[in-house]
């Protein structure tokens, strides 16, 4: 930042739309701003929604060179700008006229040298304020946008090579005319200005000029000729004119290149979804219920488990402090707001080929560096669609999927998305490949980058297959853009976005707004232009945010001044920063670094994104030893459930003589030492090979498979999502079908044995070997789930209640509880606690 004032000479942008019909103009404004600042001769202030008592403070406190005003034109009356609530006000082409006197040569050591007036029929302003300042710049009739874009380019790059203002001012009509040769006035139309005029006044129909001779420019009281702007200085428009050099042309060809890309990408973010809300259908009520549940579930866990944790606090940027001291710690989940800027976005796209291949597909691409808001852009698209959605349930309904899970099983997208659904969301297959066929979902896939690598370029080439065979769904997709960029295969896009970092201006507003807490860590990022950079990584200046509230620059410096180490300490300090907050924790520091670390590592292994505690494989475990005791805990559980069972039909079978009572305790003896041999000997000799095997077919195929498909099987979707469903589910239907399938057994037996008094026995022998039915229908994969879980909890690896932990780890902002399953705050910390080392 510098240290002394500047010397270049300053232009003040000032706007007012008090009529809220320029819907645009912020946007035009930060695109002309960002063309100036480039040119590298001025600096430039701009300041929006200026009241009209404004006006006078903010020329006298700025000592501008140049005031460009952006709005609306009065005709004679003068120019609108808006009161203390917001309504429109005129300020008369008299008092503006008095009051850039007061900053004229005549009473101002540092006078204004020009004005101009970007606003429709501001022509008698200007001459008005030329009477006192020496150039001004109106518009004799409504001008295009891009007309008056255009203009603005090519006059401030004729100041910014010292040309007169004359030549700058034929330079920027130039640039119009130029433009309006190749493009048709037809396709412009929709940018026109739409101005009311004001009160009843009707101002006299007028011939319409060429775009390029509705600027004018008044040198002291007197219009500048506007002769040979055709041709200038004589020299034919085909050409580059006299004062006019080559770099002017490849700028300003630049400029607009800029300009109409960024218009494209805006068009297609803010646009996004109007192509598949024509797809609508006509609804059942049966199907509207179910799809507002699916939107409900979207909404419940990415809207408000991750995108309102993300941009926690950005409220409380107006809060006073002195009220809410608690605030601080939560502006800085603010952060992330600021990176989905989209304006910039040309200037990394240009240097790839990525650019060049736009045009193609349904596909809005969305890229960024790490840390930048890809994902917070993408989500704060589902939620601008799910608000949509939910007041016309009728329009495709926004899904989010993470692609990392694509690369498991590489089936077809449609295939993957009704698997998505079904284990993300519980949709059934016979809701879910209707809506897919019908092409009744709007796609938002975040993650590309996190599809295994020698697997992306077919994943690209099966979201092609998927987009050309269902044109009207149209698809969002999340990237690294250089894991993007080394890519052969490309996506059919028709728009791509690069988030860029924020800015010096954004890093310094927001530490200012913070205050005193972050003191310490603005001085230092003042005094490192590299810690600067760093910092403007939306992220980093998030975790920078949390983890060094209330430090000095002494403290700092040893955790930020090595480049090597930088990442490493900055995420560490955040997260002790986040273990500090909240009220006392059951869980020590090193139980919660250590675990999330091993959940960590498995995640990065098997390529997780959002992680489902009931999907916990035996790749959890480490070695052969582990391996071999949670078979012979599996086969011990089987065999001995198996032997009670056994043991109870023995003592009533096999021995008819004594009571009752007796035979039954003989039997379950006999059961208990049958079921222990058998399953110590049985775990001994299969509990590493055949142990694994049977556990994963059977419960995972038969148990979870049939469990979940069971508990699936209707055509709704299941309303609620818990964490360890799954496995609940699982437990449920084996413990149905088990009491389901010995009662018909009962049923069949009493009947076979009835015929001869045996009735009652019948229906017992049917109960009793009921169960058996209970490990292949679900009650494997509960076995071998907890035995799972019992193995790693005594191995240390994991708490015992793992929902309650990762439920507080979630409490800390350290991960994020989406639906029934959690995620890490942010990729870039999963990679971290996957590298750590606890003890």
């Amino acid at each position: 930042m510098p240290s002394e004032e500047s010397t270049k000479p300053k232009i003040l942008i000032l706007s007012s739309n008090p009529r809220g019909d320029l819907s645009n103009l912020e946007r035009e404004i930060r695109d002309l701003k960002a063309a100036i600042n480039r040119l590298g001769k001025f600096d430039v202030e701009d300041f929006l929604a200026v009241r009209s008592q404004e006006l006078q403070k903010l020329i006298a406190e700025n000592s501008p060179q140049v005031v460009h005003f952006c709005g609306h034109g009065a005709g004679e009356q003068g120019l609108v700008f808006q009161d203390d609530n917001g309504r429109e006000q005129i300020v008369t082409t008299k008092d503006i006229a008095e009051i850039f006197e007061i900053f004229s040569p005549k009473y101002d050591k540092k006078p204004v040298n020009c004005v101009v007036l970007n606003a429709c029929d501001s022509d008698r302003q200007a001459k008005a304020i030329s009477e006192h300042i020496e150039y001004a710049v109106g518009m004799s009739q409504p001008i295009l946008d891009k007309a008056a874009y255009l203009f603005s380019l090519g006059f401030y790059a004729g100041l910014a090579a010292e040309k007169s203002i004359e030549q700058a001012f034929k330079m920027g009509s130039f640039e119009i005319r130029q433009w309006s040769e190749t493009q048709s006035q037809s396709t412009q139309t929709s940018q026109d200005r739409k101005l009311k005029n004001v009160g009843e006044v009707v101002q006299p129909a007028e011939p319409q000029l060429a775009e390029y001779e509705k600027p004018v420019l008044y040198k002291e009281g007197h219009l500048f000729s506007l002769v040979g702007i055709g041709s200038v200085s004589g020299v034919p428009p085909t050409s580059v004119p006299s004062g006019h050099p080559q770099v002017f042309v490849k700028y300003l060809q630049q400029e607009i290149d800029r300009k109409e890309y960024k218009d494209q990408a805006r068009d297609a973010y803010d646009n996004f979804g109007q192509l598949s809300a024509q797809n609508t259908i006509n609804l059942k009520e049966s199907e509207a219920k179910q799809r507002k549940i699916l939107l409900s579930k979207v909404k419940q866990f990415w809207i408000e488990g991750f995108l309102h944790p993300s941009l926690q606090g950005s409220a409380a940027l107006s809060l006073d402090r002195q009220v809410r001291p608690d605030a601080i710690a939560d502006l800085s989940q603010g952060i992330e707001a600021l990176s989905v800027e989209l304006d910039a976005s040309y200037e990394r796209l240009r240097e790839t080929k990525i650019y060049g291949e736009i045009g193609q597909g349904r596909t809005l691409l969305i890229l960024g560096v790490p840390g930048a808001g890809k994902t917070i852009a993408l989500l704060q698209l589902a939620q601008r669609l799910i608000e949509r959605s939910e007041l016309n349930l009728s329009l495709p309904i926004p899904v989010v999927f993470n692609l990392s899970s694509w690369a498991k099983d590489r089936k077809s997208i449609v295939d993957w998305l009704m698997d998505e659904l079904r284990e993300k969301y519980q949709v059934p297959k016979a809701l879910s490949e209707p809506w897919i066929r019908q092409q009744q979902l709007i796609l938002l896939l975040d993650g590309l980058d996190e599809v295994k690598e020698d697997s992306r370029n077919d994943c690209v080439r099966a979201l092609n297959k998927f987009i050309g065979l269902f044109p009207q769904t149209e698809v969002a997709v999340c990237s690294r853009i250089r894991d993007y960029e080394v890519l052969t295969e490309r996506l059919q896009i028709s728009s791509a976005l690069c988030l860029q970092p924020l800015t010096s201006g954004q890093v310094y507003q927001f530490l200012d707004s913070v205050g005193g807490p972050l003191a310490g860590l603005k001085t230092l990022l003042q005094n490192d232009a590299e810690l600067e950079q760093f910092a403007q990584t939306p992220l980093i200046l998030n975790f920078m945010s949390v983890a060094y509230q209330g430090w000095s620059v002494e403290e700092l410096i040893p955790q930020l001044h090595s480049t090597s180490d930088r990442d490493k300490n900055l995420f560490n300090d955040y997260i002790d920063r986040r273990l500090e907050r909240g009220a006392a924790s059951e869980y020590s520091k090193d139980n919660v670094l250590y675990w999330l670390n091993c959940l960590a590592n498995q995640m990065v292994q098997q390529k997780q994104t959002i992680f489902l505690i009931e999907k916990m494989q035996p790749t959890w475990l480490k070695n052969r030893s582990e391996r071999w005791i949670y078979g012979i805990i599996i086969f011990t559980v089987l065999m001995l459930s198996g032997g009670l069972i056994f043991g109870l039909i023995f003592g009533l079978i096999v021995e008819p003589s004594g009571g009752l009572i007796d035979r039954l305790i003989g039997g379950l003896i006999f059961g208990l030492i049958f079921g222990l041999i058998g399953g110590l000997i049985g775990g001994l000799i299969y509990g590493l090979i055949y142990g694994l095997i049977l556990g994963l077919i059977f419960g995972l195929i038969l148990g979870l498979g049939f469990g979940l498909s069971s508990g699936l099987g209707s055509s709704e979707i299941v309303l609620r999502t818990l964490p360890n469903q799954g496995i609940c589910s699982s437990l449920s239907n084996g413990l149905i079908i088990g009491l389901s399938g010995g009662l018909i057994l009962g049923l069949i037996l009493g009947l076979i044995l009835g015929l001869s008094g045996e009735l009652g026995k019948g229906l017992m022998y049917g109960l009793l070997v009921g169960p058996f039915f209970w490990p292949n229908y679900g009650g494997g994969a509960v076995i071998q789930h907890l035995a799972l879980r019992l193995v790693l909890y005594k191995k240390g690896r994991i708490s015992w209640n793992y929902a309650k932990f990762l439920d507080f780890a979630s409490d800390r902002l350290l991960m994020k509880k989406i639906g029934g399953g959690y995620v890490f705050f942010h990729r870039m910390l999963l990679e971290h606690f996957a590298r750590m080392n606890p003890s």
